[in-house]
């Protein structure tokens, strides 16, 4: 009869030369990306690739029966009886192990257990922060899914710590407008988005002449709501410059290179100290747009109004503000500007202005006159202030 320590022996040995099979047989798994392949892989491949393993992480008998699993993934292999049983056998030794998490969110993949091979990827996500993007482009795979729907909502009840980073991945990655759109809308009815993502799917919207829907993100999907909203936002310059999606767009001109400098600057002229925007000319060609800021403005009709103070313009010059629709197809139609003289040569311009139906997006922009103006340049500053759209009652 064996006594207890040879028969402790003998299962130790055991399992130390079924680990020693696994170990040479497998690939590291860290080196793939977490995508579904569609081959098998090389025999030199799975031996290269088992090598640089085995060097760069000697104690992870865990990952090696992982990455086994899926190394029979090649042409739908993965979803075998052999490299099921594996993969099941690394999840009982590590079932938080990274590797584990990536080779059964593979297997569930194939399988066509979608709603458990998304919960792994979005494990993975949060567990290997390098490789999210991969991750990522897998989740998306799947957008038009069934599952999709109640998979999203699962991590919102959870609270997915990658979401807000799964978002700007989408957005930077190409992912459509009308489908990113979608997805946003869902996340923030649960959460806000941060400031970044807000913008980018904001700046897409726009360059797609979807001026209300970058709106709507604009104001419901920060964490706190934008300031002063109102028709033009920051209208009177006492807010700071933030580069937010609706905020005012100033190029950055320069004295030599555009022609002209705008920047907003502390003024008295007034009697008062507050704030205004500020562009001076010398004289080169100008190009546009100098400053300007979209709007979602309704179908009715509104008074626009600012205050200007011109220094050394000629007086045949065109330096004003116009208000036009996007896409431009349809034009506003603009009434006639009225101007009154105020104090310290300050100037206040009025304009009706309405809104047709169709236009549900514009841009407010400073138009620098005709052409042949532009092209010959212009000397002198102008000053800008209180700058309002308000809806007429009738």
């Amino acid at each position: 009869m064996d006594s207890p320590i040879l028969g402790y022996l003998r299962v130790t040995l055991i399992v130390c030369a079924l680990l020693t099979t696994f170990c040479i047989a497998g690939w590291g798994l860290v080196t793939n990306p977490l995508q579904i392949t569609r081959s098998p892989p090389r025999e030199s491949d799975v031996r290269d690739g088992a090598r640089r393993f085995i060097v760069g992480r000697p104690f992870d008998p865990v990952g090696w029966l992982a990455w086994l699993g899926t190394a029979f993934g090649g042409a739908g292999q993965l979803g075998s009886p052999r490299a099921a049983h594996i993969i099941d056998s690394a999840a009982l030794l590590g079932p938080v192990d990274p590797q584990v998490l990536r080779a059964q969110a593979l297997l569930a993949l194939h399988r066509g257990e979608i709603a458990a091979g998304l919960g792994r990827t979005a494990e993975f996500a949060l567990m290997f922060p390098a490789e999210q993007h991969d991750a990522f482009t897998t989740l998306r795979a799947y957008v038009n899914d069934p599952v999709w729907s109640p998979f999203l909502q699962s991590q919102l009840d959870k609270k997915w710590p990658a979401i807000t980073a799964f978002l700007q991945d989408s957005c930077q990655s190409g992912m459509p407008l009308s489908s990113l759109l979608s997805l946003s809308q869902q996340v923030v009815r649960r959460q806000p988005l941060s400031e970044a993502v807000v913008s980018c799917i904001g700046n897409r919207a726009i360059a797609e002449s979807q001026i209300p829907a970058a709106y709507w993100l604009w104001v419901n999907a920060l964490p706190t709501l934008p300031a002063t909203i109102g028709n033009v936002f920051n209208g009177d310059f006492e807010l700071p410059l933030a580069d937010r999606l609706f905020d005012w767009r100033l190029s950055p001109g320069g004295e030599y290179r555009e022609g002209f400098v705008i920047a907003v600057r502390n003024d008295e002229t007034r009697r008062k100290k507050n704030r205004v925007l500020s562009v001076s000319f010398n004289g080169r060609p100008l190009r546009t747009p100098v400053a300007q800021q979209y709007l979602a403005l309704e179908p009715a009709r509104y008074t626009f109004a600012y205050a200007m103070r011109p220094t050394g313009l000629p007086a045949d010059s065109a330096v004003a503000w116009i208000l036009r629709c996007i896409p431009a197809a349809t034009s506003p139609a603009l009434g006639e500007i009225k101007s009154s003289a105020s104090a310290a040569g300050w100037i206040s311009k009025t304009q009706e202005i309405t809104i047709p139906p169709g236009c549900s997006g514009q841009v407010l922009e400073l138009d620098l006159g005709s052409k042949l103006q532009m092209m010959q340049g212009m000397y002198g500053s102008v000053l800008f202030d209180d700058i309002s759209l308000t809806r007429r009652l009738k």
